[in-house]
């Protein structure tokens, strides 16, 4: 089977903020230590620290406004994903929800992949 050459693009309609790319940077750092787990369950009070944040409800809206910022859909031209090629793909970050003490988080293997091999303006790393 031929696979076609990859062509790295610059996917982010705007930089993000250095608040988000903290938090970008937290999550897939946990990743990597969790064995490359797409399933994360992160503490509250750990995003509080790596931010700065007081632990309070205002913070966690500050922390749901910067994962909405890092979930904007990537458009990704000629993307190939296990197999199946797609001429125009939108993929976001992850899914999540927010609790008591703890953000369950998904990472999307589509992004991730995206990331590390269409991306030329890759943040991650």
């Amino acid at each position: 089977m031929y696979k076609k050459e990859i062509i790295k693009q610059n996917l982010l309609a705007e930089p993000l903020s250095q608040n988000a790319l903290k938090l970008a940077r937290g999550i897939y750092n946990t990743y990597i230590a969790m064995d490359e787990d797409p399933s994360l369950e992160i503490k509250l009070q750990n995003i509080f620290k790596l931010l700065g944040l007081r632990p309070c409800k205002e913070s966690v809206k500050d922390i749901q406004d910067l994962l909405e910022e890092i979930n904007e859909p990537l458009a990704i031209r000629n993307f190939e994903f296990e197999g199946e090629a797609i001429q125009l793909k939108f993929v976001q970050f992850c899914t999540y929800e927010i609790g008591e003490e703890t953000i369950e988080i998904e990472l999307s293997p589509e992004y991730l992949h995206a990331q590390s091999e269409y991306m030329l303006d890759s943040f991650l790393f």
